[in-house]
């Protein structure tokens, strides 16, 4: 009877629960655009109530008692609760602060509205469609206050970057630290991860920012998070480009024909109307194209070579990449895969890579134990340009064929052919060149929460880099020896970090309190061959073991350790007042024993203004609005390993002795190359930074501007030395000084116009000036270039020293004035002739006249970016613009013709007939000196001549794209799926007359790119 009545009275309880609990069907999107909001947490307010997460198309279902509340929310947008109901759409808002609320700033995250430093945030969405193989490379005109310099060498891996200009005198040193995922490398990203890897990039200026990283910030800190699986999520993802790149010649340069007649003109304008006598164009009125021999005897016969063309092509890039990913509540992992194939524009380079990356995240007793990682594997095998191919396809002669008549390379220096090499030799040589490579870079940690709010976390960090090189010289004309040159290097980098992080929330009182300490270790071994005179040179043939002569061998190890203490405070108190104190000390193998510690503080302070009281009355128009200023310390230590020691060489040829006393017989000693300095101690950079953030109209408009003052000390220098020194004149010192100060600034303005059109306009500059203060005693008129009375101090780093000039010689009359008014010691003036000014006015034109010109450091750097979503399309425009004042070094070849029997420029067909034209008016009607054989005037010295505006604005990137409907994406199950077109370096706005005005000088040529690229996920 008793089971008769307990069970009848439980099958009431369960009707009366069932009665009472309700079946919520479901479905979350954003407020924007109407979009389901996949994996949106849902949560009743009823303890122990089971909660859930939104699916592909938004939806969800669940059993709540009625009458309860669930609570939505979803990364990115304001949480919302709402009453549970049989059937419901649940609408989110974006939340704009939160979007970007939290920022990773070196052992540490805090809240954006926090921060008191320095520190740009990129929104990879706008350059995760870019396809390059170095993900810096992407962030080129679009963080102000960074410089990155590029060009179109596959796999981005000669891409450079500086923050906030340079702060040492050596160029290797001006670098910033990268952060991946906790481990610190100054390698380039290019090799260590895929672009589709990157989840965020904080670019830490300021030394309020960066000082946590002490003695290896002085340039700055780039920290790069990479992906991690969300919590509920599941996710494939896959993306692929393919881009075409075009090569664009800058310069138009003459072709055979053409070079013979101003050949004809500059002999006449040389020699009093004489013609020359040329094996090439032959000695008549008129120059002829001849056949000539090459150095086999055989025929080369007449034609015009277009160099530029001859070593460039039409290239393909392609990427593919692969995702998996997988997030629970208490762990997560992810997967990726992705392979690189860059074939350059320069015939014969090309750059493969292949990237694995595998991470994991796990936590224990309710997240209070958390332990995780990262582990990528790279393997990349490149093919380079030979050295001075862009300048020798510049400067090669046109008559020049690439073969002979039996099809040998063509390699005659004699007449007026030059001694450029044939490149495309060269080109074909390197086929039989490796280089390749394999990385493994990662990271373990553990995370303990012993107590509430203390966080301690270990973290170890590893970067093993291995590389063979093999470097191979066929026999040829001029040299039939073949030669072979092999190499391995193994690099281990290892750091090992350890934190305790506590938080303490008081009302109004916030504080966080960081201490660690830290340990790194580095060590190279390195080792390479040489040889000559393979008797075969044949691939599978040519190595070491064959070589039959010559041979040479060697081996070498450096290791570097530095050991670290830091710590680090922040107060917040009512959201309003905000100061941080950092310290950190660093002790470094590379410096004196006594010298080798030293510390690096920082402090800054931050006032919310928006937040007062009496800013009430402007909270309908001003979101936000926060004034910050800091002061800190950071030093720098980039030098050779073993720049404290004095050190030896074992050598025969330079150290040996004749110990028996024969005269005939030598033995190897040692001798010495470098002297030791017990005084050597830390390079240092003083940095001060004031800023000010706002934002409009609920952070439609938001700005942020800086200003900074950035003063190195003490720099670490290893100057030249006379002659009468002697035997280990080499020595590393401290000296010299610096400052870099400017300003920067970031504005944008986003808005959703409607539900279906949204736009963003971003803008940022920088104003910057570079000034080098002060110089050793002993190189104060040399370094630099100058010379007595003229030192560099005062002037930017990298400045010209040469001549000022006041155009050319346009008649005999302005050239008999100018004869009559100065005493001209340099130069021999002439009609056609380059005008040097007397600068130091004492009526004579001589070597006292050179004086400083400037440099090529930017005055002034833009990035604007335009980006507007309709429905399914988006279209993004960014530009780039850079006003400085460029040297152009081509100037030598294209305008100069005495200086050089190669290829030259058209500008001097106009010269040619200038010339000719004055010879009947009497007056030379051209800016280009007229073509002539002899350099009396000596034009080839630096001079105003070369310089010239070097401003450009460029379209760096055009992109459209078009993504599937919600709608369509539901029924093919797919979360994501977009395609779109992209071109890069459309055009340049310009004035300068050299092949580029981004990349002076003869780089790799950056090329025109056009990509198709698709993304989808599932």
């Amino acid at each position: 009877m008793k089971r008769i009545i307990l069970s009848t009275f439980l099958l009431i309880v369960a009707i009366a629960v069932q009665a009472q609990s309700i079946t919520v069907h479901g479905t979350v999107v954003s407020a924007t655009d109407s979009e389901p909001l996949i994996g949106a947490s849902v949560i009743s307010d009823v303890k122990g109530a089971n909660g859930a997460a939104t699916d592909i198309d938004g939806n969800f279902i669940m059993t709540v008692p009625e009458g309860s509340n669930l609570t939505v929310s979803y990364i990115g947008f304001k949480p919302k609760t709402v009453k549970a109901q049989p059937e419901m759409t649940i609408i989110l808002e974006e939340d704009t602060e939160t979007l970007d609320e939290v920022v990773v700033v070196g052992y540490s995250s805090e809240k954006k509205s926090d921060l008191t430093g320095s520190v740009s945030v990129v929104k990879m969405k706008d350059v995760a469609d870019t396809p390059t193989g170095n993900v810096i490379q992407s962030l080129q005109g679009r963080v102000a206050g960074m410089t990155i310099t590029t060009d179109g060498t596959p796999g981005g891996l000669s891409t450079g970057t500086s923050i906030r200009g340079a702060s040492s005198f050596r160029g290797d040193a001006n670098g910033p630290l990268y952060v991946i995922d906790g481990v610190m490398t100054r390698e380039n990203p290019g090799t260590i991860l895929s672009s589709n890897d990157v989840e965020s990039i904080q670019v830490l200026k300021d030394a309020a920012s960066a000082s946590i990283y002490g003695a290896q910030a002085a340039n700055g800190v780039i920290i790069i998070t990479t992906k991690r699986a969300k919590s509920g999520e599941a996710r494939v993802t896959f993306d692929a480009t393919l881009t075409m790149q075009t090569y664009n010649s800058g310069l138009d340069l003459l072709d055979s024909y053409q070079w013979g007649e101003v050949y004809w003109s500059a002999y006449k304008y040389a020699h009093n109307g004489a013609t020359p006598s040329s094996a090439v164009y032959g000695n008549g009125a008129t120059p002829v194209l001849q056949t000539y021999k090459n150095l086999n005897g055989v025929d080369v016969l007449p034609q015009s070579t277009d160099w530029e063309k001859e070593i460039h092509r039409t290239a393909l890039m392609q990427t593919y990449s692969v995702g998996l990913s997988k997030g629970a509540e208490n762990g997560s992992s992810s997967l990726s895969l992705s392979w690189l194939n860059h074939d350059g524009i320069v015939k014969g380079s090309d750059f493969q890579r292949i990237n694995t990356r595998f991470s994991s995240d796990y936590g224990f007793l309710g997240n209070r134990l958390k332990a995780g990682g990262n582990i990528a594997v790279n393997w990349w095998k490149a093919h380079y340009m030979p050295d001075g191919a862009e300048e020798n396809a510049v400067k090669q002669h046109p008559a020049k064929a690439v073969y002979d008549a039996d099809g040998v390379y063509v390699d005659q220096i004699n007449d007026i052919l030059g001694d450029a090499p044939n490149m495309m030799r060269l080109i074909n040589n390197n086929k039989s060149n490796n280089h390749e490579y394999w990385r493994v870079f990662g990271n373990a940690y553990l995370q303990i929460e012993p107590i509430k709010n203390l966080i301690v976390k270990t973290n170890f960090g590893v970067n093993y880099y291995n590389e063979t090189n093999k470097t191979f010289e066929p026999k040829w004309l001029r040299d039939d020896v073949n030669k072979l040159t092999q190499s391995t290097a193994k690099n281990v980098d290892w750091v090992w970090t350890n934190t305790a992080q506590y938080n303490i929330d008081l009302g109004k009182n916030s504080i966080m309190a960081l201490a660690g300490v830290e340990s790194k270790k580095y060590h190279n071994e390195s080792f390479f061959g040489y040889g000559t005179g393979l008797e075969i040179e044949d691939p599978n043939y040519i190595y070491l073991g064959n070589v039959t002569a010559n041979k040479n061998v060697g081996a070498g190890a450096s290791n570097y350790s530095m050991f670290s203490g830091f710590g680090k405070l922040n107060y917040t108190y009512d959201n309003k007042y905000l100061a941080s104190f950092t310290i950190r000390r660093d002790a470094s193998s590379r410096l004196s024993k006594d010298h080798n510690y030293d510390w690096f503080p920082s402090f800054s302070a931050g006032w919310r203004i928006s937040q007062e009281s009496f800013m009430e009355s402007t909270s309908s128009w001003l979101s936000d609005l926060k004034i910050r200023g800091s002061w800190g310390i950071n030093g720098n230590d980039l030098i050779d390993n073993e720049a404290f020691y004095a050190k030896y060489l074992m050598s025969l040829d330079r150290g040996s002795y004749n110990m028996n006393g024969d005269g005939t017989t030598l033995s190897p000693g040692a001798f010495r190359i470098r002297t030791t300095n017990p005084d050597l101690k830390w390079e240092k950079t003083y940095q001060t930074n004031f800023g000010i953030d706002a934002g409009f109209l609920n952070n439609r408009l938001t700005v942020s501007i800086d200003y900074f003052h950035k003063e190195t000390k003490d720099m670490l220098v290893e100057k030249p030395y006379i002659a009468t020194i002697g035997e280990g004149g080499y020595c590393w010192y401290n000296g010299g000084e610096m400052v870099n100060r400017g300003f920067e600034g970031q504005i944008t303005w986003r808005t959703n116009v409607n539900r279906d059109f949204s736009y963003e306009v971003g803008f940022n500059f920088t104003l910057q000036k570079n000034e080098v203060t002060d110089l050793l005693d002993d190189i104060y008129y040399s370094y630099g270039g100058g010379y007595a009375g003229h030192s560099l101090v005062g002037q930017s780093l990298g400045s010209w020293m040469g001549f000022k000039t006041d155009g050319v010689f346009r008649s005999q009359e302005e050239v008999d004035e100018y004869c009559n008014r100065y005493q001209v010691e340099f130069g021999h003036p002439a009609v056609g002739r380059v005008k040097y000014v007397d600068a130091d006015g004492d009526g004579k034109i001589n070597y006292n006249d050179r004086t400083w010109l400037g440099c090529d450091l930017p005055k002034a750097q833009f990035g604007l970016n335009l980006a507007a979503n309709w429905k399914g399309f988006d279209l993004s425009m960014f530009f780039t613009s850079i006003i400085r004042d460029a040297f152009n070094n081509s100037k030598y070849y294209t305008d100069l013709f005495q200086c050089w029997n190669g290829n030259h420029g058209t500008r001097l067909l106009d010269a040619a007939k200038a010339y000719d034209n004055y010879l009947l008016t009497g007056y030379y009607n051209c800016d280009t000196p007229a073509p002539t054989t002899d350099n009396n005037n000596n034009e080839h010295e630096v001079s105003e001549f070369h310089i010239e505006n070097g401003s450009f604005l460029r379209m760096k990137t055009l992109t459209v794209g078009y993504s599937l409907p919600a709608s369509l994406r539901s029924k093919l199950k797919l979360s994501n799926a977009r395609i779109y077109l992209q071109a890069q370096n459309l055009f340049t706005i310009t004035n300068y007359s050299g092949a580029d005005p981004e990349g002076l000088g003869y780089p790799y040529a950056l090329p025109r790119q056009y990509t198709v690229g698709i993304q989808f996920g599932f």
